[in-house]
């Protein structure tokens, strides 16, 4: 991380750098508010404290709140980054690892999404419904232009953002008798944005393009987890990042390892994860955890989620919070379905967050 003015700075430039080689449009300002996350109220703040003195920043701490700044399709590089500790290059074709990684699953889901929503793109719609796809989706995937397109996209809205004149966009679309008609009805239909050679291109349905490419992620590890290897760990470790968890890869090691599909008990490294996020505190990580290996290892669901009231009580309760458990005992026994709570809304990350934060709570407030 960083303990000094200069960190700080340098923190926020690299962030920069890494989210420009990753294909997301996020200016140095926010950033620099992303370096906030060390624990200051602003900018001027950081500046203050850190220019008389040395103030490191605890780790564990700034990863949360720095996941809780970023918006989710920041996540991934983000996190790749401070576990590896280096940033990327693009390759020969432009497009850097995390690109592929973090970009490309919201360009084919606002492709896909686009084709089933978007009235004016369907079959059907009318005249030149062939041309305004042809202009939409290729555009997406590439363009058609002399030059290949590399769509930005903006974390936020998930609009993909690429720069030139028209004929360079659309190429042989741009010399179609029908296009600058189907050019403006994209532009009034509020799919097209187009002012001073930059074009946007909106989602059709934000919330269904994020729901399709967390879909896809999660269905490309489910297949490697399949294959094994080299390939599951880093597929697995994407849809792990996707979700906010730290150190994704160390966790997709283990799932991976999990041993043979005979095995009647969950593996020791899964559960000594879960055991490591619950005394972080780190509970809304535990559900998306469980989440993502009941995707992945469906067999062990079950024995995994009976694994969690486990890790609530002693690694969470115990030595987070730091309740006797002499009250744990008598709190427990006049509430014997607090477990069967506790693992029912684990599929909810903010719902299994706030049952245990509250059923601490009242523990801790009995005499």
């Amino acid at each position: 991380m960083f303990s000094t003015l200069e960190g700080a700075k340098k923190f926020a430039k690299n962030l920069k750098a890494l989210f420009d080689d990753s294909g997301i449009i996020f200016p140095l300002n926010r950033c620099q508010k992303a370096a906030i996350a060390g624990g200051f109220r602003d900018w001027h703040d950081l500046g203050r404290t850190l220019a008389g003195s040395d103030r490191p920043v605890d780790p564990r701490a700034f990863r949360r709140r720095l996941i809780a700044f970023l918006p989710q399709p920041c996540w991934i590089p983000a996190l790749f980054w401070l576990d590896e500790g280096k940033l990327e290059t693009a390759a020969g074709d432009g497009l850097s690892h995390n690109y592929y990684r973090a970009v490309v699953p919201y360009v084919f889901s606002s492709s896909v999404i686009h084709r089933s929503k978007s009235a004016l793109l369907r079959p059907g719609s009318g005249p030149g419904q062939r041309l305004r796809e042809s202009m939409v989706v290729s555009l997406l995937l590439g363009g058609k232009g002399s030059k290949r397109m590399i769509p930005q996209l903006e974390p936020d809205t998930l609009a993909f953002v690429v720069s030139g004149d028209t004929a360079n966009l659309f190429g042989v679309d741009a010399e179609h008798p029908r296009f600058e008609k189907d050019f403006a009805s994209l532009v009034v239909a509020g799919i097209f944005e187009y002012e001073d050679g930059i074009l946007r291109v909106l989602p059709a349905d934000k919330d269904e393009v994020a729901a399709h490419a967390a879909r896809g992620v999660t269905d490309r590890a489910q297949y490697f987890a399949g294959v094994g290897g080299d390939e599951a760990v880093e597929a697995l470790s994407v849809a792990l990042s996707a979700t906010g968890i730290e150190q994704p890869t160390r966790v997709a090691e283990a799932v991976v390892d999990k041993g043979s599909e005979t095995q009647i008990t969950p593996p020791g490294p899964i559960l000594e994860l879960l055991s490591k996020l619950a005394e972080n505190g780190e509970l809304v990580a535990v559900s998306r955890a469980w989440r993502v290996f009941k995707m992945i290892h469906p067999e062990s669901a079950d024995l995994l989620r009976d694994s969690v009231p486990a890790k609530i009580l002693s690694p969470y309760l115990a030595r987070n919070r730091g309740i006797d458990a002499g009250r744990m005992v008598g709190w427990m026994l006049t509430r014997s379905e607090w477990a069967e709570a506790a693992k029912a809304a684990l599929n909810d990350p903010a719902h299994f967050k706030k049952t245990v934060d509250e059923m601490a709570d009242a523990i801790a407030a009995t005499s």
